[in-house]
């Protein structure tokens, strides 16, 4: 495909394609695997990087979201039938694939650094010792 944007077409088109690059050639593979990161990179990562940071305050690298997108894609094992089956139909394909890729990492997020329960107890008790109103009274450092 040329370096132009990928139009939503072009989009549904990978899609179909992407469970079944492995089982071809592989030096084709790579270069679709390729043409699709850039096309990521150029139209929905930044978007989906925002999202992130808006959701759990953590950092993304571009990059790593267009190879985990094209991952979401082409793994047969892992690809949710349902959610590919809407960004096939839908009428935003590229938003909804901006959104699928935010949810994955999300909650990937969550599961992997979860909320401890000591932590923020910890923490609760550092903030209200740091007040103003603890300091101003004497009973904060």
């Amino acid at each position: 495909m040329s370096s132009e944007r990928w139009s939503d077409r072009d989009l549904r088109a990978f899609v179909m394609r992407a469970p079944r690059l492995s089982w071809g050639d592989s030096e084709l593979a790579e270069v679709e695997r390729r043409a699709f990161r850039a096309q990521l990179v150029a139209i929905a990562a930044s978007g989906i990087q925002t999202r992130i940071l808006a959701e759990v305050g953590s950092l993304t690298s571009l990059e790593g979201l267009a190879v985990l997108s094209c991952e979401l894609l082409e793994d047969g094992d892992y690809v949710d039938s349902k959610k590919r089956a809407w960004l096939l139909v839908c009428a935003e394909p590229w938003q909804y694939l901006e959104q699928w890729v935010t949810e994955s990492v999300v909650h990937n997020y969550r599961a992997t650094i979860g909320r401890r329960t000591k932590d923020l107890k910890v923490l609760s008790g550092i903030v209200a010792a740091s007040s103003r109103d603890a300091i101003e009274g004497g009973q904060g450092e």
